[in-house]
């Protein structure tokens, strides 16, 4: 089946909450991982909703702290499918690991920012150059939020030798700001929306790479796709399809984010929504943000994007 016609057949199908009799051939167990941050959560919502089931997918759904723990794990072998970002999916392959790309997930474009630079609102630090000195926390040390971090501090005018950054779950980002204990954060989705009123947005750090990239993008290891292309053209077909009810259906995901993240329904209701791409991966929604990153020496060596995707 190509992956047009298992879109197709999948559209067919009703979302959520209709038992549905599963036509596909169930396959073997896939291992997922996900971090909780709604850039990252398109596994949790298309698996709650009934998507993979759906789709004939036996998938076990699992949660990571980063997205740089998520790639180690698949580089071990104990995943078999995740959600990365670009800048940890280059350095894994110029290390001569076989991560490759097979879809997008979460979306950047203006006004669609769901993580910002944070920092108190009774804090001395008003510009870039006014956290030289300091502790800065950022969610995986060499990553796109670091490098979006980075990017914005140095274009800004700070010295990057003078930051000291600190890697911590998004959970924490807020009360180590209210302690003291880090200048500033680039907190996401839902974290955000939880924080106290004291936690205010500096900036848009996303902005500094470029107007639009790939935030989040769905990998697995160049065997596994090697030894299930059919489905993996399945899932793909899936997760396109999974993508664009989410982006309709912020009602019906809240309460799954709500579930796994342990938030306050209400908060979340108000918070910033991740938009996710419906359409195969493009190399130029991966490009500036490797670019990006090469610049920071965070990527170990140039990367051409089309060598990261793989078409299913």
């Amino acid at each position: 089946m190509r992956r047009s016609q298992a879109l197709a057949a999948l559209a067919a199908v009703p979302a959520i909450g209709v038992p549905v009799a599963i036509r596909a051939q169930s396959t073997a167990p896939i291992r997922i991982g996900v971090v909780v941050a709604d850039t990252y959560a398109a596994g949790l919502y298309a698996s709650d909703a009934g998507f993979f089931t759906r789709a004939g997918l036996d998938v076990d759904v699992r949660i990571f702290p980063g997205s740089g723990a998520v790639a180690v794990a698949a580089a071990g072998n104990a995943l078999d499918v995740g959600l990365t970002d670009a800048v940890v999916l280059s350095n894994a392959v110029n290390r001569g690991v076989p991560l490759v790309a097979i879809a997008g997930s979460g979306l950047y474009g203006p006004g669609q920012a769901t993580a910002f630079v944070c920092v108190r609102r009774d804090a001395p630090y008003k510009t870039a150059k006014d956290f030289e000195g300091q502790a800065f926390a950022v969610v995986t040390l060499v990553s796109i939020s670091s490098t979006a971090v980075k990017t914005w501090l140095a274009r800004n005018g700070a010295d990057l030798a003078k930051i000291r950054f600190i890697e911590m779950p998004f959970s924490e980002m807020a009360a180590a700001m209210m302690r003291g204990t880090v200048a500033g954060a680039f907190l996401a989705e839902p974290a955000l929306s939880q924080a106290p009123p004291e936690i205010v947005i500096l900036a848009d750090a996303y902005a500094a790479i470029a107007r639009s990239f790939l935030i989040s993008n769905w990998f697995t290891t160049r065997d596994w796709l090697a030894r299930n292309p059919e489905v993996a053209r399945r899932l793909v077909a899936t997760i396109e399809l999974a993508a664009r009810w989410a982006n309709q259906h912020h009602d019906l995901t809240e309460p799954m984010l709500v579930k796994y993240a342990k938030l306050d329904p209400e908060k979340v209701h108000a918070m910033r929504r991740c938009p996710y791409a419906v359409t195969p991966i493009q190399p130029a929604m991966l490009q500036p943000v490797i670019d990006a990153a090469v610049r920071l020496n965070a990527i170990d060596r140039p990367v051409n994007a089309a060598d990261l995707i793989a078409r299913v």
